[in-house]
């Protein structure tokens, strides 16, 4: 018996207007239903890699390129008694 190259199955639910989406590009693109799942798969975690490291990268570039001392933060000496008052004047205006 040959044995599949692909021996994981799964089930997935499509929405009737997916469904037909996916079958107009695979009519193009000549492969199968599974096939195209599985490179759509494929590229997404791709995509979300890359914005992942885009994002990190935005971060450290950020992150402490700006001194305190020239900063909005530069006359704040208590981060935590600062975010404390603000969420005091939040409710205020809450309420």
């Amino acid at each position: 018996m040959k044995q599949a190259i692909y021996p994981n199955r799964t089930q997935i639910s499509l929405s009737p207007e997916l469904k037909a989406l996916i079958e107009a590009r695979i009519a193009l693109s000549q492969e199968s239903f599974s096939e195209y799942l599985r490179k759509a798969a494929i590229i997404r975690m791709i995509l979300e890699d890359v914005e992942k490291n885009e994002l990190a990268l935005i971060a450290k570039t950020i992150i402490g390129s700006i001194p305190k001392n020239k900063s909005g933060w530069k006359d704040i000496k208590d981060i935590s008694k600062w975010q404390r008052e603000e969420r005091v004047n939040e409710d205020k205006h809450r309420s």
